[in-house]
């Protein structure tokens, strides 16, 4: 069966349309919830979103007041997930997000109004807790892979440490809750903490979609031996297209149908 050039040519626009259609995706929040030391209910949300090459991951620190006294050990720090086909990453960024602040003075520079805490987080690929195989971490229990264990959030290279010890070490750049009430213990009053939101930025996942993500968990504290809570999906990932997508679609399928009845 032969068909015309206008034929071939539109049947490439419905593929592409096709293609672009499928590639479109919402973002996916996976959310948990727990218990941390002296009772205090703990809370956390991880928004993954994949545009292009990059990875984008919203940490919030969700719990919905702070009650009794706040310590390390209710204090989120990291979060682990796995990645289907193990692609190689690089940390790009750490940003305090949008209305969230830094709490606390900083050793080495001027906190106040600060948004930039690359060198205070760290990203590595290995084996995490339930079956993750890659976390991000303001604490020692990551390793960053650079000299000192510095956070590598700065296109993989030592960002600028703001706080002692220029390592990945402590509490330091933990993330706390924006509920009213926060009441540090000593562990925390000295130390600069973040309150409620952090943004990573990571590339390397072309190719990639959220289905691809799961075993999700929220870390908390200084050392793995702590509270950690499993993440579920809040949102079902949902392939959409954008208006213009949708229209070359059709028009791809009209233009179909138009070579085939000019063929007749």
């Amino acid at each position: 069966m032969k068909y015309s050039k206008l034929s071939v040519a539109f049947a490439g626009v419905l593929v592409a349309s096709a293609a672009s259609l499928d590639a479109m995706a919402v973002p996916i929040t996976f959310t948990g919830s727990g218990t941390g030391p002296g009772g205090v209910p703990v809370a956390a949300s991880a928004i993954f979103d994949i545009v292009g090459n990059n990875l984008t991951i919203t940490l919030q620190n969700t719990s919905p007041s702070n009650s009794g006294q706040d310590v390390p050990g209710s204090t989120l720090t990291g979060l682990f997930w796995d990645f289907t086909g193990n692609p190689l990453l690089t940390p790009v960024s750490a940003t305090v997000g949008a209305g969230s602040s830094i709490l606390g003075a900083c050793d080495l520079a001027n906190c106040t109004g600060l948004t930039n805490v690359s060198g205070e987080f760290g990203y590595q690929a290995t084996s995490f807790t339930g079956g993750a195989d890659r976390g991000i971490s303001s604490s020692g229990y990551l390793t960053s892979g650079i000299s000192g264990n510095i956070g590598n959030f700065n296109n993989g290279l030592a960002g600028a440490d703001l706080d002692k010890p220029a390592s990945l070490n402590g509490i330091n750049f933990g993330i706390i809750s924006a509920a009213s009430g926060f009441n540090p213990n000593g562990g925390l009053s000295k130390d600069p903490l973040i309150q409620d939101t952090v943004v990573f930025v990571l590339t390397g996942v072309n190719g990639l979609s959220i289905t691809d993500i799961s075993n999700v968990s929220f870390q908390y504290g200084t050392s793995l031996t702590e509270l950690n809570v499993p993440g579920d999906p809040r949102d079902p990932p949902v392939l959409i297209a954008e208006p213009a997508t949708l229209t070359l679609l059709g028009l791809g399928l009209l233009g179909l149908g138009a070579a085939r009845r000019q063929k007749k």
